[in-house]
């Protein structure tokens, strides 16, 4: 469920100041030597392990121990000495929409923030403040709002900003599970890989497109989370849009199993409490089992690269699939770099946040106001 919004969360921004632009996310180790402390400050958060405290420091304790070894490797093997490429590519996507903020004439400072391991929220505010930031806007790095990412990474930068910035204007986007540039994103790499397939000339009904998105611990949908119901929105709205881009595909489309309904699976489960589904091993097992060959995997929950596409994806994932006699597997890309994402993320921030200038921009016939 959504947290209620603190003192210092109030809605609009002034177009004459300069802004600390936060886009903020969960994090990665940085390091070998990191994964541990970045484990110790995940398992300690207790919208992770919402249990009473003495039973969740044991618990995460346990987890931390049994686990820091095995994510230690998996990171080893990304490629990025040790560490995860998140923070860095954060770092260029909030500097990305700083500069088209400013192209439009607003004086914008990137920065990021993340939840269990450097920067943290404190070290972002207090670098923007030094920069001479005046107010903020934060901005997650996922599109849909759940309390166990979204909530609890806005827990700890209103934290910051009550002891580092009590007077400070701060504006956060809840969730931007339905902008349109991230739509038409997921869209275009969803067509790109449909069209693959069909071009290999494989038989529809031996071909089919699984979109795909980080899981839930159940407990958190029945508490009100709207996570799964923005989820399904999302791919409702990038499917609907991806049919409109192969309607010269007719027949093939419609007849592969994905084209004419979408499917929709969830990753990343961990420990024993029930996650909401179906889960995307168990399915990628059952298309293979039906006699699927080639299979496209849509990502829709991760804004760039890390180990959950890149380890869990690219090679657990694609390990399953050839068990399962998939012959051709293919993963879209995360969002990364796009330009029309960021370009539609900028207009958001611009139309919703710089009221009084965005007002009169949104009025101009040859711009696309995005609500």
């Amino acid at each position: 469920m959504k947290a209620v919004d603190s003192p210092v969360l109030r809605r609009g921004l002034d177009p004459e100041k300069t802004t600390g632009l936060i886009l903020a996310g969960m994090g990665g180790p940085d390091g070998p030597d990191s994964v541990k402390p970045f484990l110790t400050n995940l398992f300690r958060d207790p919208a992770v392990l919402p249990m009473p405290a003495p039973i969740a420091r044991a618990v995460g304790a346990w987890l931390v121990h049994r686990r820091a070894s095995e994510v230690r490797e998996r990171y080893g093997a990304l490629g990025f000495g040790g560490g995860s490429p998140q923070v860095e590519s954060t770092r260029a996507q909030s500097a990305e929409m700083a500069r088209l903020l400013g192209e439009r004439g607003f004086a914008v400072l990137p920065s990021v923030a993340m939840r269990y391991w450097h920067p943290f929220a404190e070290e972002a505010v207090e670098a923007l403040l030094r920069e001479g930031a005046g107010q903020f806007v934060v901005i997650p790095t996922y599109p849909q709002y759940a309390s166990a990412t979204t909530g609890t990474v806005f827990a700890s930068l209103t934290r910051a900003m009550a002891r580092l910035a009590p007077a400070a204007t701060v504006h956060r986007i809840d969730d931007w599970h339905l902008l349109p540039g991230y739509v038409e994103a997921l869209a275009a790499r969803a067509e790109q890989a449909v069209r693959r397939l069909a071009e290999a000339g494989s038989p529809p009904e031996e071909c089919a497109l699984l979109y795909s998105a980080h899981s839930l611990p159940e407990r958190f949908i029945r508490a009100g989370d709207p996570y799964l119901s923005q989820t399904r929105a999302t791919v409702a709205r990038v499917h609907d849009s991806l049919k409109r881009r192969l309607a010269d595909a007719g027949d093939w489309f419609e007849t592969m199993p994905g084209g004419g309904r979408e499917m929709l699976a969830f990753q990343s489960e961990v420990g024993p409490v029930r996650w909401i589904g179906p889960s995307l091993i168990e399915e990628t097992r059952r298309l293979g089992e039906a006699g699927c060959g080639s299979l496209a995997v849509v990502p829709v929950s991760f804004a760039c690269e890390h180990i959950e596409t890149l380890m869990e994806l690219d090679v657990e994932l694609a390990e399953e699939a050839a068990e399962a006699g998939i012959r051709d597997f293919v993963r879209t890309p995360a969002l990364g770099m796009d330009p029309g994402w960021l370009q539609s993320m900028a207009d958001l921030v611009e139309e919703r946040l710089f009221a009084s200038r965005g007002a009169r921009r949104a009025a101009d016939p040859g711009r696309t106001a995005h609500a």
